[in-house]
């Protein structure tokens, strides 16, 4: 299937890594050029330099930017309109891992303050320094990348869940909003997936519980439900963010794409 995205310019944020490393893969893959925003230079730059290899032919760039400060969000769009002028595809992917599971509910102000700026409020920042520059003869695209902990109380992860919720939240006001501009909006909406972190995180529960890393995962999936039986490869849910993302999805905006294997069917 042609997507249509040949010679397009894709924006990524949170593209050095995990799903939005993929999702910068899938649409390279389908002959778009994709600019990605990180924060730390040195993985930006590896990041780069992999996705350059043969087998992805549209150009990659990295440009350093962190989603909390408006400034340099704001210095990363200017760099883009002067080198690419027009942006067709937005997907919004940077925010925290799950970075700690004590009761979240007596954690300092600035903690919750801290994790919601990143992935809610840093979307928002990209969105309103890139809008300028987003395509709007419909054809322009924003995937924001969700996730099941909005639906869901996920091992007990407060502000994992608040994020994914108010991006669930927002794709859908966003989608009313900018809809006159002839631009959709739309999210994808990821389960367990295997990313770098994640594996880190498995290996560590495994050591934890006197297992291997196998045997965790196949009991840590089934406790969940997930009606697959694993967890979902990056390049699965960058798939959905490729479609989302081209003219074929043009009918398509205000909806959440769930790639969770069966999480949310609750089926235990």
């Amino acid at each position: 299937m042609d997507l249509g995205i040949t010679g397009s310019t894709a924006v990524v944020s949170g593209g050095s890594t995990g799903i939005g490393k993929a999702a910068a893969a899938a649409l390279l893959a389908e002959g778009a050029g994709v600019v990605l925003l990180a924060r730390t230079k040195t993985t930006l730059d590896e990041t780069v330099a992999e996705l350059r290899a043969p087998g992805h032919p549209g150009p990659v760039v990295g440009i350093r930017a962190d989603v909390t400060d408006r400034a340099s969000v704001e210095a990363a769009a200017r760099q883009i309109e002067v080198e690419f002028g027009r942006v067709r595809i937005l997907v919004i992917a940077a925010g925290h891992r799950m970075r700690r599971l004590d009761r979240q509910l007596f954690w300092d102000d600035d903690d919750w303050a801290g994790d919601l700026d990143v992935k809610t409020v840093g979307m928002l920042r990209i969105i309103r320094a890139l809008h300028p520059l987003l395509d709007k003869s419909g054809a322009g695209r924003i995937v924001n990348i969700g996730g099941v902990a909005g639906e869901t109380v996920w091992e007990g992860a407060l502000t994992h869940g608040l994020n994914n919720a108010a991006m669930h939240h927002a794709t859908r006001y966003l989608a009313r909003d900018l809809a006159p501009e002839g631009i959709t909006v739309n999210a994808v909406v990821p389960g367990l997936v295997a990313t770098e972190w994640r594996f880190d995180w498995a290996a560590a529960a495994a050591k934890k519980a006197g297992r291997t890393t196998e045997e965790f995962l196949d009991a840590y999936l089934a406790r969940l439900g997930v009606l697959l039986g694993r967890w979902a490869e990056s390049a699965e849910v960058a798939d959905a963010v490729a479609f989302l993302a081209s003219r074929r999805a043009g009918y398509i905006t205000g909806t959440s794409l769930v790639v969770d294997g069966g999480i949310t069917v609750n089926a235990l």
